[in-house]
């Protein structure tokens, strides 16, 4: 399954567009802040679509620029979309959340180095959710779609503000710490 894939397709059933065109597309509905894709993968990724023959490409030039290729979803991509909804809705992924890791090690530190350390993972996790309340602000009049998505990271962020609050009580109770 790919994620990336799955993002193109679904840019393309709206329009046809070029690489650059879907990479400012991807750039201008912030979905490299909820979905790894980076504009090296934008077009690595159109690559494969088209050798795989879920898209279409007609190269063209305009004037004196560049020539470009404009991409459009066939019916067998159009198959393969679907085919990645169903798989996405059937089974929605396991979550990791990266600061895992560090939390599994923090016995390896000093307390005091420790606490601080979870104090830079509080104050990061809260910068986050305030970027992500403020993205969400400045959202009026975006799908409903994204909305929901951005939506969503809010809610995992305030989640994950909370959840560290309490570990650092429990972090600091010695009765705890053993």
């Amino acid at each position: 399954m790919s994620t990336v894939d799955l993002m193109l397709l679904g840019v393309l059933i709206q329009k046809p567009m070029n690489a650059y065109e879907m990479k400012k597309e991807m750039e201008h509905r912030n979905i490299n802040k909820w979905i790894k894709i980076s504009s090296p993968s934008v077009y690595k990724n159109l690559v494969k679509l088209y050798k795989s023959e879920y898209i279409d490409g007609e190269t063209i030039r305009e004037g004196e620029m560049p020539e470009k290729t404009i991409y459009t979803i066939n019916e067998k991509g159009r198959n393969y979309f679907m085919q990645l909804m169903h798989q996405y809705s059937e089974n929605p992924g396991t979550i990791y959340v990266d600061f895992c890791a560090f939390i599994s090690n923090l016995y390896c530190v000093d307390h005091e180095t420790g606490l601080k350390m979870i104090e830079m993972l509080q104050d990061r996790l809260a910068f986050k959710l305030n970027t992500v309340e403020n993205q969400l602000e400045r959202m009026d009049g975006v799908s409903f779609y994204g909305t929901s998505v951005i939506t969503l990271y809010s809610q995992m962020y305030t989640v994950f503000c909370n959840w560290i609050e309490d570990f650092k009580k429990g972090y600091n109770d010695p009765s705890k710490n053993s």
